[in-house]
């Protein structure tokens, strides 16, 4: 947050210091609104101009909810295959066994204990167009916003909360490698054992063993966001102190959707995977479908401004 502040204050400074002859005042303001809450520094630059810079904090609305666990082909449930970790242990090097110990009921986990959060703080440089001069405070308004492009994150909230989870996958595709072998035949084929994860249409979720028993998927937009919009109000009041109300909407293009997931062609995990909602089947594809029609956001902020000279 910091870091936006200072850059939005060097722009707004970079601004000003080329058009300095031409400063009329100089302001500041706070304000609340759709973007959180807003600090701007300001100029007016002559009766027909104003710029603006600042940064948007938006409080950290967070959301906690069990998520269920599923199994690839739903052929067995997650207590059914509890029971034979202790034969796929007989058959897996000492460093590649699953971990009962971190099991408290000696089962692998059938819920994760999931948080969501919106993080959308962002800075902005903004340009005031009054076309009625002094006469009218009516403003046109062009610009941007810039932040990270995470505005939504959807992660375990313990942490290593699925290192078994990757332990067992990890067991299933070393199955899969050695079909010959006494792992597969003896217990993997032979009880018919699956990995964990949910079934997206063509994508199988499942967490990647380099992130360490963490999960996080994610909602991202564009980190440079252009805005339009109109208002009322001085930037820089006449007086004191003032009122300035905005209105517009923030070009953040269109929203994608990146989840962990491991390819079965490939025998490959991805990290972070955008989920293409042709591929995605059932009631998710119409859940992404949705997410990806929204690229712009509205802005409304209704800000207190005050004359510094």
């Amino acid at each position: 947050m910091k870091k936006l502040l200072l850059l939005s204050c060097m722009m707004l400074g970079l601004t000003a210091s080329a058009q300095i002859p031409l400063i009329e005042h100089v302001g500041g303001s706070v304000g609340v609104g759709t973007t959180g809450i807003t600090v701007d520094v300001a100029a007016r630059i002559t009766d027909l101009f104003g710029v603006r810079a600042g940064v948007d904090i938006m409080p950290q609305i967070k959301i906690n909810k069990d998520l269920n666990l599923g199994v690839d082909d739903h052929s067995l449930s997650i207590q059914q295959m509890s029971t034979y970790i202790d034969q796929l242990n007989q058959y897996l090097p000492a460093d590649k066994q699953i971990d009962k110990s971190i099991l408290p009921s000696g089962e692998l986990p059938r819920k994760l204990d999931i948080q969501g959060k919106l993080s959308n703080t962002t800075g902005h440089v903004l340009i005031d167009v009054y076309p009625f001069g002094a006469k009218n405070s009516f403003h046109a308004t062009v610009g941007a916003y810039f932040g990270g492009k995470k505005v939504v994150k959807v992660y375990n909230r313990e942490e290593g909360a699925l290192t078994v989870v990757n332990q067992w996958n990890n067991a299933m595709i070393e199955a899969q490698e050695h079909p010959g072998g006494s792992l597969n035949q003896e217990v993997v084929q032979k009880f018919n054992l699956k990995m964990i994860g949910a079934e997206l249409g063509d994508y199988f979720v499942t967490p990647d063993p380099a992130d360490n028993g963490n999960v996080e998927a994610s909602i991202q937009v564009s980190g440079f966001r252009p805005y339009v919009g109109i208002g009322f109000g001085s930037c820089v009041p006449k007086k004191r102190i003032g009122c300035q109300v905005d209105l517009g909407v923030q070009f953040w293009n269109t929203p994608k959707i990146y989840a962990p997931t491991y390819d079965k062609s490939t025998k490959t995990f991805v990290g972070e995977s955008k989920l293409d909602e042709s591929k995605v089947g059932g009631d998710g594809s119409d859940v992404i479908k949705t997410i990806t029609k929204i690229s712009v956001y509205p802005s409304l902020t209704v800000r207190l401004t005050g004359k510094i000279f």
